[in-house]
């Protein structure tokens, strides 16, 4: 574990400790299960108990707890981890959307649901502690829990940050990736062991319009780690594999990655770029399929990308099967081939 990596997961540790992963809001619609309803003051967060690391929300308007499903299991044909995250439903935004291209974020620093300049919004980084801090090549950055975390051990929010006097301690940019905030990105995968980030552009998982990168910690060999490559016009491409990509090594130059995403952004094509252990993975998204009927309830993103299926939908997860992985991811993702074809 390097020395940074201890420092992340040890102010994770001390965090949930000190009740600081809690978080409180009104709810922006009414539960289906009638466990709260719209304009409720809602808890929720991560706490130690008997039973290890538990997530737990109460509805504060209502003097009750909210109960909701949280397990696990493997898709044996796919070796895809199968998450039923029923709190996740809560989070502002959490709400069941339609199948197919989802509406446009606005990159409007008022609109920013990170509420990076409002300190009055109970959700607003500004509010939050950060965990840590790097000084990187380009940008200063700041470690931040999510929210609801996907992985209890450790799940956080990368911010590049302002170190001038005279500029907002959080400058509100669009969630874009460029050349320096790649390098950037790839230093901090770098430094950092027991620890997958990822990126999801817009319309290919991101739900909010301002720049973040996603860690989480890293316990589980994903499929997309040991899945087979072909090699195509100079490229390497997962084979035979229900998302489709281009898998790059984690020490190819950044030229090489951003390239690739350049192109992808001059095509107007959505993406999820994944770093973990010895890879690093291009998704190029269809746009059309950004919400997928076989999962209701929430994006596709990088994570399911990667091999990890997590859903607030209790049947879906009951349902969950390799013909509807494949069905889901393969139309969530288009043929690389094309698209490099187009780049030559």
């Amino acid at each position: 574990m390097t020395t940074h990596t201890k420092a992340l997961y040890d102010a994770w540790q001390n965090a949930i400790a000190n009740n600081k992963i809690v978080n409180n809001f009104h709810a922006l619609h009414h539960d289906v299960e009638n466990r709260w309803s719209e304009g409720d003051a809602i808890q929720f967060g991560l706490k130690n108990s008997n039973q290890g690391l538990t997530y737990y929300a109460n509805n504060i308007s209502q003097s009750k707890p909210i109960v909701s499903a949280d397990c696990e299991k493997i898709e044996s044909e796919t070796g895809f981890i199968c998450q039923l995250n029923g709190y996740r439903a809560l989070r502002p935004g959490g709400a069941h959307c339609s199948p197919g291209r989802q509406a446009d974020i606005s990159a409007d620093m008022t609109q920013c649901r990170f509420y990076c300049q409002d300190t009055d919004k109970p959700l607003s980084l500004l509010s939050r502690e950060k965990l840590i801090q790097v000084q990187l090549s380009n940008f200063a950055w700041n470690a931040y829990y999510n929210a609801l975390p996907i992985e209890k051990e450790g799940h956080f929010l990368w911010i590049p940050v302002s170190l001038e006097p005279s500029s907002p301690a959080i400058p509100h940019l669009p969630q874009l990736i460029t050349r320096e905030i790649l390098e950037d990105a790839l230093e901090l995968f770098q430094n950092f062991s027991e620890t997958t980030l990822f990126f999801n552009s817009l319309h290919a998982g991101a739900s909010v319009n301002h720049l973040h990168f996603q860690a989480v910690y890293h316990k589980d060999t994903l499929p997309i780690e040991i899945a087979n490559t072909i090699h195509f016009n100079g490229y390497d491409l997962l084979n035979d594999y229900p998302a489709q990509g281009i898998v790059f090594k984690t020490d190819d130059d950044a030229e090489l990655i951003f390239n690739s995403i350049n192109e992808l952004y001059k095509s107007d094509i959505p993406f999820n770029l994944i770093m973990l252990e010895e890879r690093i993975v291009v998704i190029p998204r269809n746009i059309d399929h950004e919400i997928v009927a076989e999962f209701p309830g929430g994006m596709l993103a990088s994570m399911e990308m990667s091999g990890k299926l997590i859903t607030v939908d209790a049947l879906a997860y009951e349902q969950i099967n390799a013909r509807r992985i494949y069905q889901a991811l393969s139309k969530a993702t288009l043929a690389p081939q094309p698209i490099i074809k187009s780049w030559n």
